[in-house]
């Protein structure tokens, strides 16, 4: 894709603003957002990674009621779903149904990080696999929302994808900004915090659970995101 049609993809904040629940919105090559309706503070994002052989995809979050029909279209459009990645426990409470069910119905396998497995059959996210690396897929252990929470880089697209280790701006804000969610405890908020600063990937999209994503970041916008990130200030609200 060139770089102009990149542009007009994803530039225009009232795209995503006015997306359609559910409905996938492509934002880079070959990633796309599927957006949902506000938890608490925030509208929600799940997404969706194509390989470049253009028949394999992997859903990361994508596990929300509003998300399922789309899922499905993609299925019987011919797309094999390799795998869902999901970035914390609380993912399994939110889906659509219980999440060893739809393993089964998709036919796929879902991962998440062995601490936040909640009696589930699900695989471990930690762990070196040939779809992680068919699709570019590292992980990184971010504890401190939930024991077991993780960020996950794509290094096809340098996107970061957060879950709830940081959280986007307000949708209906023009202001860009990730803040850590609020925690109760100060020792799992400086685990949340050490953890993000061992993130050294040079991400160029910052692409969170909740808030709008950022796209086209800079070195100099990166440091300012992750100074915040990490600041010994605990978030209050969001």
């Amino acid at each position: 894709m060139e770089q102009v049609d990149r542009i007009d993809v994803y530039s225009r904040l009232d795209e995503l603003r006015t997306a359609v629940f559910g409905e996938s919105v492509k934002i880079l090559p070959d990633t796309f957002l599927l957006k949902y309706d506000k938890h608490v503070h925030h509208f929600g994002n799940g997404y969706m990674l194509r390989h470049k052989n253009r028949h394999d995809i992997i859903l990361i979050d994508a596990v929300i009621k509003e998300h399922k029909e789309e899922i499905a279209r993609f299925r019987e459009s011919g797309y094999h779903i390799k795998a869902i990645l999901l970035t914390h426990a609380d993912l399994i409470s939110q889906a659509y149904d219980d999440v060893d069910n739809i393993a089964k119905d998709l036919d796929t396998t879902i991962y998440i990080h062995p601490l936040d497995k909640n009696n589930t059959q699900l695989a471990a996210i930690d762990e070196p696999n040939d779809v992680f690396d068919a699709f570019g897929i590292k992980v990184y252990h971010t504890p401190g929302h939930t024991k077991g929470s993780v960020a996950i880089y794509c290094e096809f697209n340098k996107a970061l994808f957060t879950g709830d280790s940081a959280i986007g701006s307000p949708y209906e804000k023009d202001e860009y900004y990730f803040e850590r969610p609020p925690i109760a405890s100060e020792q799992a908020d400086l685990g949340l915090r050490e953890s993000l600063r061992s993130i050294s990937v040079d991400f160029e999209h910052l692409l969170p659970l909740h808030g709008k994503p950022q796209f086209e970041i800079d070195d100099e916008e990166r440091e300012r995101i992750m100074r915040n990130l990490t600041k010994e200030e605990s978030t209050k609200n969001l």
